[in-house]
């Protein structure tokens, strides 16, 4: 059976300023090769630093940056290969919770309003509009009356249970997460993973979830892949990976009170941890390996291991 979503050889870059206009352009790598799969059913958490690629991955799925290179399937349909409208039809499975809720909704529309954007999109009837709104807003748990509500007007955890309905109220199958909690308090970021969990089970979805924070994706996720640098190096069942990383970028993300040192990635090499690995080798300057399978799903991307 083939994946729901797979990721195949996915390479985006952006064009950033030298400095001033007269300096011209510098390429920025974004997506260096990332291969990645989402089973049905299944949820993968993605991990890693500032720059990892992690946020553009999740964008370039929905069609918001255009990759140079790669393929996007999902349900055996190469999404990169798709018209603009057929893309749309399909995407309609998929739904995408940006980062920064307060920031991704017009602050003068009122939640129902912003909930049920994308219906009006599909030309879906009124009647089911409505039944639709209801529906999702308790799935989140928002008491019905805040349908009239500016979203300017709630608290930051309930922007984003608004967020989450948004991106539901279309019934996907596959939920795109970035940075689900990364602006809220402890105990709200706890709420919002447990409605996540609960909603994973009640509906029967796939989530991909984006975060620095590895403690929160473990919460959720079945599987952990590892991007740094635009490259994922390191991709596995969440216990195993939490137990024995295997790649030095997871162990600073897992134990990072055992660090000593500057742990800067170096964007010049091949393997962006190679100036402070303690496994270096010449060839990692280099050269980049391809994923190696070390144990069962777990896979990393290190000569060590080759």
């Amino acid at each position: 059976m083939n994946p729901l979503l797979s990721i195949e050889d996915l390479y985006v870059a952006f064009r950033t300023p030298r400095g001033g206009l007269a300096l011209g352009y510098r390429v920025v790598w974004a997506l260096r090769g990332v291969s990645l799969s989402v089973e049905e059913g299944e949820s993968l958490g993605v991990v890693g630093g500032s720059g990892g690629g992690k946020s553009t991955l999740l964008r370039a799925v929905v069609g918001l940056v255009k990759p140079l290179r790669g393929s996007i399937i999902y349900r055996d349909l190469d999404l990169l290969k798709l018209s603009w409208s057929q893309r749309r039809r399909v995407l309609r499975e998929v739904g995408y919770v940006p980062q920064e809720p307060s920031q991704s909704m017009d602050p003068k529309m009122s939640v129902r309003d912003i909930v049920l954007e994308p219906l009006l999109a599909l030309g879906v009837p009124r009647k089911l509009r409505e039944y639709l709104l209801e529906s999702v807003l308790e799935l989140v748990d928002l008491p019905g009356d805040v349908k009239g509500r500016n979203i300017r007007e709630l608290s930051g955890g309930m922007q984003q249970r608004v967020a989450i309905a948004r991106a539901l109220v279309t019934k996907p199958r596959l939920l795109l997460l970035d940075e689900p909690t990364s602006s809220l308090d402890v105990s709200t970021a706890a709420q919002i993973l447990n409605l996540l969990k609960d909603l994973r089970e009640t509906l029967g979805l796939s989530y991909v979830m984006v975060s620095h924070d590895i403690d929160s994706v473990s919460y959720v996720a079945d599987r952990v892949a590892v991007m740094a640098l635009g490259m994922v190096v390191e991709v596995g069942p969440t216990c195993n990976v939490l137990a024995e990383p295997l790649h030095p970028y997871t162990r600073v993300l897992v134990e990072p009170e055992g660090v000593e040192g500057e742990v800067a990635l170096d964007p010049e090499t091949a393997c962006p941890a190679y100036r402070w690995c303690p496994w270096r080798r010449g060839r990692c300057a280099i050269e980049r390996p391809k994923l190696v399978e070390v144990g069962k799903r777990h896979l990393v991307m290190c000569w060590r291991y080759v």
